[in-house]
Parts: C-alpha cells; structure tokens; sequence
C-alpha cells in the first residue's frame, strides 16, 4: 500500500511538473457540461467516459485534507485527479471550509458561530453546527496558509482548468451565511427545524457587511497568488447574507441582504480580471438569477443545478411544484442557463447516470460548445 500510495504521488508530480515552464494563458477555461461530484466521493466511471460530458467539478472538505495543521493528506484528491487525467476530461476543484473547518483551528483561537442545521445532509438535522466567524484573523490566517498550499500541489495541473474561491462558507460551497430568525421556517424547506436567532447572534459579534467583503477579498487573493492560470469562481447568490446594514442595524422587511453578493461580484471583476467568473448554484426549470449576467458582465457566467430531477419526489427543480416530469425540468433549467449566457452547467451525477436524460444532456453538451 505505501509503495502504491509512493508511485501515484510521483506520477502525478511527474505530470504536473512537465507543465511548469507554460505561461499563465495557457488555461482556456472550463466550458460545457460538468459533473457535480460528491465531496471526496469517486465520479463513476460511465460519466468519465460520457463523451456528453467534458468535466468534473471536484469538491472536497478541509477537515479531512488537513486534519493537523501542516497534516496535507492529499491522497484523495490525487486520486480522482488521476482518474480524470485518464479519461482526457478536465477539472474544476472545491475545497470547502465552512462546518467542515478542522477542530485543530479552533484549538488555534479561531472564534466559531453557532446555528441550527437545517438541511437534509452533512449533521443529525436540527442539530447545533458550527463554523469560523468569516472575518476572524486567527481563522483568515490558517486558510489562506491551507490555500497556499493547494496551489504549490496542483495550481501547474494543466487538466485544472478552474478553482471554487472559498472561504466566507458555512453549510455549503456558497457565498452564504445563516440568517434565519424565529417565525421564519418556510414551506420549502427540506428540513424543518425551529431555528435560532441567527440574524441576532450576528448582530452580537459584529457582522457588518465591510467586514466580510475584507473578508472574501482577502480570500480571493490568495487564490489569485496560489492558481494564477486558472479561472477562479465564486459561487453566490442574490438571497444568502443576514439583511444587517453598515451600522450593524437589521433591515426592516428584508429578509437577505442582497446588494453585498452584487457587490462581492463587482470585488471580484475588479480584483481577478479575466480570471473570475461568476456562478450560482440555484438553476431551477422556473428559476434562475436573472442579474447575473449584467453583474458579472463582461466575464463568464456559470451555472449549478439547484437539485438532481431524479428521483426527487419534492419537485425541488419545480420549485417544489407538482406534477414534475424529470426530463422537462432538466430541459427547461438548462435552457434557462445556456439562454443566459453560461460557460458551463454543473449537473448531479444521479441525472448524468440516468439513461432517459441523455439526449438532453448531449444536446446541452452540443449548445454550451456552440455558444461558446
């Protein structure tokens, strides 16, 4: 096993080391239809070789990547890396802090905030979750240092062709904090649990939205130094930050703060250049972020599916809107996408797997290579 683990390593820096003279355009960006892998988990080995599909967006958590500080097991991210070098297909990749945030940061004096969990995965639903306060320096440090490192390993990968900026996250890869308050559980959601005053608990910490705006900029960055020929995404939202104004004062009748993601994009325009794109991770059959392109314009757009229209009884890619057939609303949300302008669709692996979906997913495949 030692000697295995030993070769793959020299292999794959064996690969990426025959790329280290190219410039930093080398990078044509990532284009088409992406498979959404699940976090540290192998893509099967039908989608690799789907020829509808041009890519893998890899994701993995930070508390297994680094479970001691300086502690990289890099093992298995190498692993699906290798994979995908095999099947001639490219690669964006995620590394997500959030509620997956190692304990040994906070053993450092990372202050963490506390909330209730309220989605169908990850801890026991309507449990209590933690996560560093974004801003916090102790936090900042240690994850600018774990960027750092990711970019010595795999930013000369010329099969790399994009990274997810992290960094202000909680329970997802999202530009998204918490912010629920009491009376506010909604129909939709897919956990019901009494919340906590999230709202508030920001208020007692200090939250206003400069300091999370330092925050992302300071993260973004890193990745700007540590991947300098890959494209850098943020994944964002217009409905995911507390509705706390620049005074620390709630807003009146809002429910989000929205103008903070319009304005994380304009930071990012600013700050990477033709490196940035642009995404969001809510695409439905009736609905996508209609501002999106004109916020990130003239740069890429990009585009999640909100769910898998497999086997989703919920209709959660109908907006939770019944009857649903499957093929139409995986039809109708890619055309929402492509219409507006998207370099790429992340997909879920259970639609790519599903046989009666692949003319729409190889005509999706044929249409984001036309317009682009």
């Amino acid at each position: 096993m030692v000697v295995r683990t030993l070769f793959r390593a020299v292999a794959f820096a064996i690969i990426v080391d025959l790329f280290v003279g190219l410039p930093n355009a080398w990078c044509a960006g990532a284009r088409g239809v992406f498979a959404l892998a699940n976090p540290g988990k192998p893509v099967p080995s039908s989608i690799l070789m789907n020829p509808s599909v041009d890519g893998v967006a890899l994701l993995f958590l930070w508390q297994n990547i680094e479970p001691g500080e300086g502690d990289f097991q890099w093992r298995a991210i190498d692993e699906q890396v290798e994979r995908i070098h095999q099947s001639g297909k490219v690669y964006s990749l995620g590394v997500i802090p959030g509620i997956n945030t190692p304990a040994w940061v906070y053993r450092a004096g990372a202050a963490p905030f506390q909330f209730r969990w309220d989605k169908p995965w990850g801890p026991p639903p309507c449990s209590e979750a933690r996560f560093p306060i974004p801003w916090d320096p102790v936090y900042l440090s240690r994850w600018k240092a774990f960027v750092r490192a990711l970019g010595e390993r795999y930013a000369r990968d010329p099969r790399l062709v994009l990274v997810k900026i992290q960094g202000v996250n909680a329970q997802t890869p999202e530009f998204l904090l918490p912010h629920d308050r009491p009376g506010e559980a909604g129909a939709g959601r897919l956990v019901q649990c009494e919340p906590t005053d999230e709202v508030a608990e920001w208020q007692r910490v200090g939250y206003r939205p400069a300091k999370v705006r330092e925050a992302w900029k300071e993260s973004a960055e890193a990745y700007r130094i540590a991947f300098p020929r890959q494209q850098l995404a943020i994944e964002s939202g217009p409905w995911g930050m507390p509705p706390i104004d620049a005074s620390g004062t709630v807003r009146i009748g809002h429910a989000a703060d929205r103008e903070l993601p319009s304005s994380i994009i304009r930071v990012g325009k600013e700050l990477l250049d033709g490196q940035f794109v642009a995404q969001n991770d809510g695409l439905e059959a009736t609905w996508s972020w209609q501002a999106l392109p004109e916020l990130a314009h003239p740069g890429p757009i990009a585009f999640q599916m909100a769910w898998k229209v497999t086997d989703d009884p919920a209709c959660r890619m109908n907006h939770f809107t019944r009857p649903c057939d499957p093929g139409l609303m995986l039809e109708a949300a890619i055309d929402r996408g492509i219409e507006a302008g998207a370099s790429y669709l992340e997909i879920y692996q259970a639609d790519l797997l599903n046989r009666s979906l692949n003319q729409i997913i190889a005509k999706a495949h044929r249409r984001l290579h036309e317009s682009n």
